[in-house]
């Protein structure tokens, strides 16, 4: 094939191109109704500018992928609209609130641009998840930059520096379950920290969901979490006290007394359902970096615990008709018997 037929020749999108794609327009329409209500209600200047930012980058992303999947002759994503927030409704979360909101946001996007990337094959997709990458941790920066000058930025313990490199010489050093239990490296120190953090930020949302939510289902189900992930940072408070290590405080006190909901049921649950699969990835990858046996096993239980969680939200998504079917792959064995 020559030069000029290849630039004509179109080349299809990959599975996990859609994938991405697909994952990217549901978030992005997800996330766009959480932010116009928090410009709405935010007082703060320097937070404000970070909030229509992000608004910003938001809306041009959902553009750029509604025209790949127009170019493509793909039926664009449902997803969430306007339809779904009440820009209206009385403040839920501080001004605090947001500011972490906005950076576990860029640090989401992060994690998910940069895997999307990684994926893709084809130079458009490459070139459009590079973009969305940059946009991603510009947001991540831009708040933490504004954490920093609050003095509301909750660093990681400090550690003593060693003297000189070491190697490591008994296998008591893997040991966790029996015996005298050593303390926690840096990079265990700073897992256990992020997940800490992580659950601390969800269980505040959670608090602000089940104050409006208008399902009493759903608010069981929320209080449900809220206790998952009491369970969880408690249980990992306690891995930074035995290595006399502070536990990061949480954020509880700054979600408001209102009971008038600013989104609706469906797009709660589709948050509370994005916060549980990245809980799951963050606890997986630090499953694999923890060397002692006892975190391990103490990982592993709260994957379980938090999948099985994730279920119950996939269900009830899909009792109330909520959950938009993903790309997946052909059944063939049903085609053969003449069905569509």
């Amino acid at each position: 094939m020559d030069e000029k037929n290849m630039k004509n020749h179109h080349i299809q999108l990959t599975s996990a191109e859609i994938g991405v794609l697909w994952t990217s327009y549901i978030t992005e329409s997800a996330t766009l109704p959480v932010l116009k209500y928090f410009n709405n209600i935010v007082e703060d200047i320097e937070i404000k500018q970070i909030i229509e930012l992000a608004i910003s980058k938001s809306t041009e992303h959902l553009i750029s992928l509604t025209e790949i999947f127009t170019k493509e002759n793909y039926p664009i994503p449902i997803g969430f609209s306007d339809e779904d927030v009440n820009v209206d409704a009385p403040r839920l979360f501080s001004d605090t609130y947001m500011l972490f909101f906005l950076r576990n946001l860029g640090k989401a996007g992060i994690a998910a641009d940069g895997m999307a990337f990684s994926m893709a094959a084809r130079k458009d997709i490459r070139e459009l998840y590079y973009h969305y990458l940059i946009d991603a941790a510009h947001v991540e920066d831009k708040a933490k930059e504004v954490m920093l000058s609050k003095g509301i930025f909750i660093r990681p313990p400090y550690i003593s520096i060693p003297d000189q490199p070491d190697f490591i010489e008994k296998q008591a050093f893997l040991r966790g379950w029996f015996g005298e239990r050593r303390t926690l490296t840096a990079e265990e120190i700073a897992h256990i920290f992020m997940n800490h953090t992580n659950n601390s930020n969800g269980k505040a949302l959670l608090i602000g969901f089940s104050q409006t939510v208008r399902s009493e289902e759903l608010r069981s189900h929320f209080i449900k979490g809220i206790e998952l992930a009491r369970s969880i940072i408690k249980n990992l408070s306690t891995l930074l006290e035995e290595s006399t290590l502070p536990a990061p405080m949480t954020w509880d006190t700054e979600v408001n007394n209102s009971t008038i909901a600013p989104f609706s049921d469906k797009l709660m649950l589709f948050h509370v359902s994005a916060l549980t699969s990245i809980g799951i990835g963050n606890m997986g990858g630090s499953l694999g970096l923890s060397l002692r046996r006892d975190l391990a096993t103490k990982y592993l239980s709260m994957i379980k615990d938090i999948g099985l969680y994730a279920e119950d939200s996939a269900n009830i998504m899909i009792k109330n008709g909520w959950f938009e079917r993903p790309s997946q792959a052909m059944d063939r064995e049903y085609l053969s018997k003449g069905k569509k």
